[in-house]
């Protein structure tokens, strides 16, 4: 068995979550220019799997190579953003809707729970925490949708708009909350229809708030 590839696929699987991490959450700013041998030191590998990693975030379109070998993070962009946020929403409320004839009373109660440990971590203004929260939440009618293409899909556009949600995380906890609570009604209520529309105004009214934000005034220095 050849054993080399498949650690060396791993290292770089591991280097290009971290990377993607400290990208979203803006521990790596808009901009900030990588070098791959400090990035390998950094996180005791070969630049092999760090290559390979940038690579990778380069195609998710989180960073960009420029000539002469630099890498830079690439800077928040509203027009991306725009383009985005529509799509997101829509597989959202997809999934949603293929989710539906499947809850059970136990998925409503982790939505009711999850929601709570959201408003919770929105009111002491932890990012992190509310954001993988909200993750958690939609999460399980993405689960219960049964769709792995929506998912996949989900799971590639996020990360374009997660750091935008970082950016500007103090002016729209509060407006997801009263959507996460719609959401659940319309569950409660087994209204398909509003927890359709529910969750598509939820990420759609999300985008609107973050791109307004960003073009009014772009944060982390941009300009």
């Amino acid at each position: 068995m050849k054993t080399q590839p498949i650690q060396r696929t791993s290292l770089s699987e591991e280097v290009y979550q971290r990377l993607q991490q400290q990208i979203i959450t803006l521990t790596l700013a808009p901009g900030q220019k990588l070098n791959d041998q400090e990035l390998a030191e950094a996180f005791g590998v070969s630049r092999t799997p760090v290559r390979e990693a940038l690579k990778k975030l380069e195609e998710e379109g989180l960073v960009v190579a420029k000539r002469g070998s630099r890498t830079n993070v690439t800077l928040l962009d509203a027009t991306q953003a725009r383009q985005t946020f529509p799509i997101v929403a829509t597989l959202h409320a997809l999934a949603a809707r293929l989710a539906f004839p499947l809850l059970q009373a136990t998925d409503i109660e982790q939505l009711i729970e999850i929601e709570q440990a959201f408003e919770e971590a929105i009111e002491r203004q932890d990012a992190e925490s509310a954001l993988r929260l909200d993750d958690a939440f939609h999460g399980v009618f993405l689960e219960r949708s049964q769709n792995g293409q929506v998912t996949e899909t989900l799971n590639r556009l996020t990360p374009l708009i997660r750091r935008l949600e970082y950016a500007q995380f103090s002016r729209h906890g509060h407006d997801s909350v009263t959507d996460h609570q719609t959401i659940i009604e319309a569950c409660q209520n087994g209204d398909m229809e509003a927890l359709v529309r529910a969750t598509e105004h939820n990420w759609n009214g999300l985008g609107r708030h973050l791109v307004a934000a960003l073009e009014e005034e772009p944060p982390c220095g941009q300009s």
